[in-house]
């Protein structure tokens, strides 16, 4: 919508801002221009690029034509007045205007910027009764700061409603549908219910509640939420280009999802999902990879081995999901992303309650993670060494620590645990650029 008014800062571009300001309030001429799509344009550049050029013109030519008008009032007002004061209905609006500006002066010269219409006479009407030039200029300078300066203020916060807000409410929402429905359905039980307090508020909470059930079924089961991107994936050309991938992956791609870490790189021709089946660990179905009716998912969920929710690396969602025997509320699981180049990235952690979670377009009920995720590493680490067809290299610092006081939804060392297959010798080029420690050291 503004991608016009950087042309706004060229000579082309000021001048018409200026001829709009100057004739807003010139007697005649007035009437048929609106100064305000000058005024809000001017604000929306001076936001948008910085530069205060737009915003001063429409300020100097906005007064420039309030003392044309002044001008002409001086010299022609008597004149130019007469054919309009024949009907009786005129000139009693007229004795009016000439009493407040009499009685009041500075004040309904100032006030008048505010009062659309009026401001198209105030000027000539001044002159045509010879208000102290000054006195005017002054009154006129105060009026336009006041009447220019707020839809100064209107473009600028419009471009920052149209750059920022907007925006930031179109990518969520979904999520402001769903608080505003229940808000709206609160607002209507609560309405509807008799006293006592404490029954309103039961009522209000179950419906609110089914609500918030009845998306998250839909969300899950009826849309179509879960696409896997068309897009290419990220991928790297060897195993040392791999330390500068991302190692976090989120839930959507806002700053309202909270990420979790990479923690595990796989160094082999095979899979993510060869390493867990050779551990024992069971393969989850995905939402973005498999069909998941909401029958199928209460099979899951009686068996404890529900769907694992998806997690993105730069938009995309794992290759595979897997995890260790464990219950509905506690359980270790993994997702794995291929690379490319022989590198798999891994990002392991452990469900350690069920809450409430920022989740692709909606708050969502999800499983919390174990915020020291370093433990989960570690115990992948274990079984590994008793694995015949892997081995651990060891942990290599390839991502930021992240301390218990962060404030952060999980806490780490910033170590990734490397795993190659077992009797296989990495190139020192490799040894070198990953600088994994041996997991005795740590």
């Amino acid at each position: 919508m503004f991608e016009i008014l950087p042309n706004l800062d060229s000579f082309t571009g000021l001048a018409l801002l200026a001829l709009i300001a100057f004739c807003d309030t010139l007697i005649g001429v007035g009437f048929f221009i609106f100064g305000e799509v000058a005024f809000l344009a001017a604000g929306v550049a001076f936001a948008s690029s910085g530069t205060p050029w737009p915003a001063l013109i429409v300020l100097v030519f906005a007064w420039l034509g309030d003392m044309a008008s002044y001008l002409i009032g001086t010299r022609y007002g008597a004149r130019m007045t007469l054919p309009y004061l024949r009907a009786q209905k005129r000139r009693r609006a007229w004795r009016r205007a000439k009493t407040a500006l009499k009685d009041r002066g500075i004040a309904f010269v100032v006030v008048s910027r505010l009062l659309g219409p009026v401001a198209w006479v105030t000027p000539f009407l001044a002159g045509t009764m010879r208000m102290p030039r000054r006195r005017f200029a002054l009154a006129a300078a105060l009026g336009v700061v006041l009447g220019v300066g707020q839809f100064l203020i209107y473009g600028a916060l419009g471009q920052r409603l149209f750059g920022v807000v907007l925006p930031f409410i179109a990518a969520h929402i979904w999520a402001f549908a769903l608080a505003v429905s229940i808000l709206l359905a609160g607002i209507y039980v609560w309405r509807r219910s008799e006293k006592p307090i404490f029954n309103r508020l039961i009522k209000v909470g179950m419906v609110s509640g089914a609500i918030f059930l009845t998306s998250n079924v839909v969300y899950f089961f009826v849309l179509n939420t879960h696409t896997i991107p068309s897009e290419p994936r990220t991928v790297v050309a060897d195993v040392c280009q791999a330390r500068k991938a991302p190692f976090l992956v989120t839930p959507g791609d806002t700053g309202l999802h909270l990420p979790q870490p990479v923690n595990i790189m796989l160094i082999s021709n095979r899979s993510g999902a060869d390493l867990m089946n050779d551990l024992g660990w069971y393969q989850n179905v995905t939402f973005s990879r498999d069909s998941i009716s909401f029958p199928t998912y209460l099979g899951l969920l009686a068996n404890q081995t529900p769907p694992v929710s998806e997690l993105y690396l730069n938009g995309h969602p794992a290759d595979s999901a897997h995890q260790m025997t464990g219950t509905l509320k506690s359980r270790e699981h993994i997702r794995w992303w291929d690379m490319g180049a022989g590198v798999q990235f891994g990002a392991l952690s452990r469900d350690d309650e069920i809450a409430i979670k920022y989740y692709g377009h909606l708050p969502v009920l999800l499983h919390d993670i174990d915020p020291k995720v370093d433990l989960s590493r570690d115990m992948l680490a274990g079984q590994v060494r008793d694995s015949d067809q892997f081995e651990v290299v060891g942990i290599a610092p390839l991502s930021a620590p992240v301390p218990d006081d962060h404030g952060s939804d999980f806490q780490t060392d910033g170590g990734v645990l490397v795993l190659t297959d077992r009797g296989r010798t990495l190139p020192d080029s490799v040894m070198r650029c990953l600088k994994p420690a041996p997991l005795t050291k740590l």
